[in-house]
C-alpha cells in the first residue's frame, strides 16, 4: 500500500486532475542534496537534458547564431534591417515551437488526453479576447510578447556591439563561457519568483497579470500570453547581462529560451509520449498548480523559494487545505 493509498489527504483531487506526477511533488532540484557534488551535477544535467528540452534549445540557438543571425558588425551600425531579421527569426521560432506543440496536443490530438494534467481542455468565453482561449493566447503572444522579446534582444546585442556592457568570449576563458550557461537558470529562478510576487500585488494583478491568469487550464500559447507591462517585467531577466561579462550567444540563448520555454511548461501535458514513454518531459505540474489555485507556487521547482516563504503547494488535498488556511489567516490580518 502506498502512502497516498493509506492517507486520503495525500491524494490529489481527481475532479480537477486527469493526470499528475507522483505526489507530494518534490521541490529544490539540486538543493535537495547540495552537499553531494555528484547529486548536484546530476541535477544540473537533468535540468538541461532530462526535462524542458533546454539543452536542445541551446544547440538550436548556436546553430542559428552561426547561420542566420546578423553579424555583430551589422548590429553595430544601429537601427537597420537586422532588427527585422531578428524579429523574423523569433517569429519563426515561436510559430514552429509554440505552434507545433499546440498542433500536436490540441489540434491533431496525437496522444489524446494521455498525460494531460487538467480534466478540461481549451476554453471559450467572454473573458478571452475574441471569446476564445487559443486566439486570445496567440494574440497576446504574437503581438505583444514577441515584440518585447525582440526589442530586449536587439537592445542588448546593440549595447554589446558598442562595448557598453561587459564582454566575454571563448578566447577570454572557456570556463566562464560555459559556466554562465549553467548559472543563467538560477538567476532566472530568482528573478521569476520576485517579479511574480510583484505581479500578484492587488493593482498589478487586477490590471496586468490577470491577462495571463485568464488561463486556469493552460496550453502552449498560454505561456507568453501577457499584458505588455507583464511582458516587459518578465523579460527584464535579460538585464543581468548589463552586469555579467557575456557573449551575444549567451544573450540570444537566454532571452530566446525565456520566451519559448513557457510553451513547454504551460503545454498542459507532462510529456510527449513515444512508445508509451515520457520524453521529452515538458509540462510543469508545479506551475500548473499555480494557475489552478493562484496563491501558491510563485517560483519554480528548481529552487526552494516557495518552501522558504510558505507558499508551496505539493499537489495533494492536504496542500490545498494548507493553502486555504494560509489565505484565510492573511485576510484576517488585513482586516
Amino acid at each position: 500500500m502506498t502512502q497516498t493509498d493509506s492517507d486520503p489527504e495525500l491524494n490529489v483531487d481527481t475532479k480537477i486532475w486527469n493526470h499528475h506526477p507522483s505526489v507530494p511533488i518534490q521541490i529544490g532540484g539540486i538543493f535537495r542534496n547540495i552537499l553531494n557534488p555528484f547529486a548536484v551535477l546530476k541535477g544540473i544535467a537533468f535540468s538541461w537534458f532530462g526535462t524542458y528540452v533546454r539543452g536542445l534549445f541551446l544547440g538550436l540557438i548556436v546553430l542559428l547564431w552561426f547561420t542566420v543571425f546578423p553579424e555583430i558588425e551589422e548590429i553595430s551600425r544601429g537601427l537597420d534591417i537586422w532588427v527585422f531579421e531578428v524579429y523574423a527569426i523569433n517569429l519563426g521560432l515561436m510559430l514552429c515551437w509554440t505552434g507545433g506543440l499546440h498542433l500536436y496536443f490540441y489540434t491533431f490530438h496525437i496522444q489524446n488526453r494521455f498525460l494531460a494534467y487538467d480534466v478540461n481542455s481549451m476554453q471559450k468565453g467572454n473573458k478571452f479576447t475574441f471569446g476564445d482561449q487559443v486566439w486570445d493566447n496567440m494574440f497576446w503572444s504574437l503581438i505583444s510578447s514577441l515584440t518585447i522579446w525582440t526589442a530586449y534582444e536587439c537592445g542588448l546585442l546593440w549595447l554589446w556591439s558598442q562595448g557598453v556592457i561587459p564582454k566575454w568570449s571563448w578566447d577570454d576563458g572557456a570556463i566562464w563561457f560555459i559556466a554562465l550557461f549553467i548559472l543563467i537558470p538560477f538567476w532566472d529562478s530568482l528573478h521569476f519568483y520576485v517579479v511574480h510576487r510583484i505581479l500578484h500585488w492587488k493593482w498589478m494583478y487586477k490590471y496586468v497579470h490577470s491577462v495571463h491568469h485568464r488561463n486556469i487550464n493552460v496550453g502552449p500559447w498560454s505561456g507568453m500570453s501577457m499584458h505588455p507591462i507583464e511582458g516587459a517585467i518578465y523579460l527584464s531577466v535579460i538585464i543581468i547581462h548589463l552586469i555579467l561579462p557575456s557573449h551575444p550567444l549567451h544573450i540570444a540563448f537566454h532571452i530566446s529560451w525565456y520566451a519559448l520555454g513557457p510553451a513547454a511548461t504551460h503545454c498542459g501535458f507532462e510529456a510527449v509520449s513515444v512508445a508509451g514513454g515520457k520524453y521529452p518531459r515538458l509540462g510543469d505540474f508545479f506551475h500548473q498548480l499555480h494557475h489552478r489555485f493562484f496563491e501558491c507556487n510563485y517560483g519554480n521547482s528548481d529552487v526552494p523559494l516557495d518552501q522558504l516563504s510558505n507558499t508551496f503547494h505539493d499537489g495533494t488535498k492536504a496542500g490545498t487545505r494548507k493553502m486555504l488556511e494560509r489565505m484565510k489567516l492573511q485576510r484576517k490580518v488585513r482586516e
